[in-house]
């Protein structure tokens, strides 16, 4: 497969969760998202950011990327729900304050090639060529020459402002 066949989905995570702290989490979910793939996961390295566009005081993320083939009959849509649900399951809760502190966060950054501009989806990501703790460890699993929008990975972090990121053993 090639990577425009892919789903790119960020993780994220910034407070414990049953499974115990941030990157505990994001290893813990990692199976249900292999369940929704059609061969194996590409997972990025665990990286730790700091809280962006957060409330004051939040914790450091753990943070991810995964690549999965999403089933022929899968749609952006039908994805994102199945991604919502596992943010439920694990715990996150939506109090509707910006960027809160939460257990769990999945975004999909991008669907195959397909656009979406949707209230509840859009795509590809808005946000996501703006963030070091997105386009990092998404170069890290689809490498540098990756296409987003009209960029490159590469050329997304050579213009990203966010400090740098440190990455989890």
């Amino acid at each position: 497969a090639v990577f425009s066949d892919y789903a790119f989905i960020s993780l994220g995570a910034n407070l414990p969760g049953t499974d115990g702290n941030p990157a505990d989490t994001i290893k813990a979910v990692l199976p249900q998202l292999q369940a929704l793939s059609d061969s194996a996961l590409l997972i990025s390295p665990l990286y730790t950011s700091d809280s962006r566009d957060c409330p004051p005081g939040s914790p450091l993320y753990s943070n991810a990327v995964v690549g999965l083939l999403p089933r022929f009959d899968e749609t952006p849509q039908s994805l994102l729900a199945k991604m919502q649900q596992l943010e439920a399951e694990y715990g996150r809760v939506r109090n509707g304050v910006i960027n809160e502190a939460r257990t769990l966060d999945l975004d999909l950054l991008v669907f195959r090639s397909e656009t979406s501009t949707t209230p509840a989806l859009i795509l590809p990501h808005p946000r996501a060529h703006e963030r070091r703790f997105v386009l990092e460890p998404w170069q890290a699993i689809a490498g540098a020459a990756f296409c987003l929008q009209d960029k490159t990975l590469a050329q997304w972090l050579l213009l990203c402002k966010d400090p740098a990121l440190q990455r989890l053993l």
